[in-house]
């Protein structure tokens, strides 16, 4: 059984694309394909990501047009990365669009013509480094100014960076990595060309969801190049971060709608008593739970695609409000799904796992749901004064 969900302001072309994502995925990413790369911490299906950025443009969909892409809203993109959430997709398309979004945002014209063509024609990978271990509790916001411990220095006319950034999506494989670090002029941004290899250590990292890889960069004076004004970082990272986060949204419902078809296929396909498990009131109860958390996320993210379909992005807002309610329905519904399979549900080779530790990792990889939480409340005005 397939639960479609589709928002209320899709376009034909947005449901055309959708539908042509899933039909790849499905042929070139099913469960065998997802745990075969889970295996591999340093690589990635290659030809599929190719056949994704190039083949279908997806890679180019966010870049303007004279920077060789399709000039496409963050609206026309959520189809694709709902698609990628349902087949848990591990690929470098969150790292790869999160780094476009963030050249783009940088204002700075030169890095823009040398990057984002590459990177639309999808021969080039691209990451975001910005979180520390050592720098910020889990409980902080690892992405703020005073987070970052990175040193960026100036020596004989050349830029290198020393230190170390953690959580960084694709971080053993992205050719280009843009590095958040401090100079003595403030918060800067800078590209790493990986394939130079020079004084850069990339130690993949054991996470909670193993389909998303994620890597521990540690810099020794490696070289990079400034992108942008030496001070311009996190103003343009928060542009970056709230597109991003619009789209992970869209990625955690497709999670969550993949979950909530399993869950619902099992009850009616497994019989007790001579009756499918779905007939029996704690069942349904359960089932109804999930669906209830899936329709309002989508309701949520739907008032979010009507902004940018207003505004040509998403608002703050609107972003907080659909990653809590997305992330929270990926919750909802991964727990459910191993409960509906009961004892089945609970083994690490059964399928439902592979979501309930998407959902896991869904909670942290953006920052602490509590600090979401809290800007969301700032945002629309529900804080308690002091």
């Amino acid at each position: 059984m397939t639960i479609i969900l589709p928002f209320t302001t899709a376009t034909d072309e947005r449901n055309e694309l959708s539908t042509a994502v899933r039909r790849l995925l499905a042929l070139r990413h099913d469960e065998h394909a997802v745990r075969t790369w889970m295996d591999v911490p340093d690589d990635y299906d290659r030809d599929l990501w190719t056949e994704l950025a190039s083949g279908m443009g997806v890679a180019g969909m966010l870049i303007t047009e004279e920077h060789g892409g399709a000039g496409f809203s963050a609206a026309d993109l959520a189809p694709v990365f709902e698609e990628a959430g349902r087949a848990l997709y591990g690929g470098p398309l969150l790292s790869t669009v999160l780094a476009t979004l963030l050249l783009q945002a940088s204002g700075d014209e030169s890095a823009c013509r040398r990057y984002l063509p590459a990177i639309a024609d999808g021969i080039l990978t691209a990451t975001v480094a910005v979180a520390e271990r050592d720098t910020a509790p889990p409980t902080t916001n690892r992405f703020a100014d005073n987070a970052i411990g990175t040193r960026a220095a100036l020596r004989d006319g050349e830029w290198s960076i020393t230190g170390g950034k953690t959580s960084v999506i694709d971080g053993c494989t992205a050719e280009l990595v843009l590095v958040v670090a401090r100079s003595d002029a403030g918060i800067g941004l800078y590209a790493l060309n990986t394939a130079a290899g020079h004084n850069v250590r990339r130690n993949p990292s054991v996470t909670m969801d193993l389909t998303r890889k994620q890597a521990e960069l540690i810099f020794a004076d490696a070289p990079v190049v400034p992108i942008g004004s030496a001070s311009g970082a996190s103003a343009a990272l928060a542009s970056a971060l709230n597109v991003g986060s619009f789209l992970f949204a869209a990625e955690c419902l497709g999670t969550a709608r993949s979950a909530l078809a399993q869950a619902v296929d099992y009850a009616r396909s497994r019989h007790q008593f001579s009756r499918p498990i779905g007939s029996f009131q704690a069942v349904k109860h359960r089932l109804s739970d999930m669906w209830f958390a899936l329709e309002t996320a989508a309701v949520v993210l739907d008032e979010a695609v009507q902004g940018i379909d207003r505004d040509g992005e998403p608002g703050v807002l609107d972003t907080e409000h659909a990653l809590l309610a997305c992330v929270e329905a990926l919750s909802v519904c991964a727990q459910g799904n191993i409960s509906v399979h009961g004892g089945i549900g609970f083994t690490w080779e059964h399928p439902a796992h592979l979501a309930y530790r998407r959902a896991r990792n869904a909670q942290t990889l953006f920052g602490p749901l509590s600090l979401h939480r809290d800007r969301l409340a700032d945002l629309a005005g529900l804080s308690t004064p002091v």
